[in-house]
């Protein structure tokens, strides 16, 4: 799999091969690691998933934007396919094991969604904390949890839901209105 990984990484959808487009790739003044290094400037002890992720990216020329941003289809498409290539895998795995091909399959899902997130501008660790924030409104005030069947955690009362566009906002985001036109290019 290490093969496919670094090859499904690509920004490029396999009908469109040729050099990424410079185009929304992050400049070399805000937070571009060195290739050679894989690391990030200043703290080079950091090794979020958003730091290893952006630090491959840069050292691959691949997309790497900073502020969140709506990519053509056809790449919006193409990080799909990556994403559920990947899920899949996890799936197929999680029934066979062995353990240590689960825990590879699994990094791969947030390796490709971290990818994924980069190439849209999206902070995702912001909006996980979000997402966090509110499915911890799923405990009541009482601390009870309410639980289906198969133990899956419910929604409550007191549940609020995430307030992703505000994240995204923050980040500086504009939502598209719905009579803009679809992105186009690379």
């Amino acid at each position: 799999m290490a093969v496919a990984t670094v090859v499904g990484m690509s920004n490029t959808p396999p009908a469109e091969s040729g050099p990424p487009s410079a185009e929304g790739r992050t400049p070399p003044d805000q937070g571009r690691t060195s290739p050679d290094r894989g690391r990030t400037s200043p703290d080079r002890g950091r090794t979020s998933p958003a730091d290893l992720v952006r630090a491959f990216h840069l050292a691959f020329g691949l997309d790497a934007r900073s502020t969140p941003t709506e990519v053509p289809p056809a790449l919006a498409a193409h990080r799909g396919e990556l994403l559920a290539e990947e899920a899949a895998e996890v799936a197929e795995v999680s029934v066979r094991g062995p353990l240590d091909r689960l825990a590879h399959e699994l990094a791969d899902v947030v390796y490709v969604a971290y990818g994924t997130a980069l190439v849209h501008g999206i902070d995702l660790d912001a909006v996980i904390a979000e997402v966090h924030r509110s499915n911890m409104t799923k405990l009541g005030p009482d601390g009870r949890v309410s639980r289906r069947a198969d133990g899956k955690v419910l929604k409550g009362d007191h549940y609020e839901t995430p307030d992703v566009s505000g994240v995204l906002r923050r980040q500086g985001w504009t939502p598209r209105t719905p009579d803009a036109p679809e992105p186009t290019g690379a």
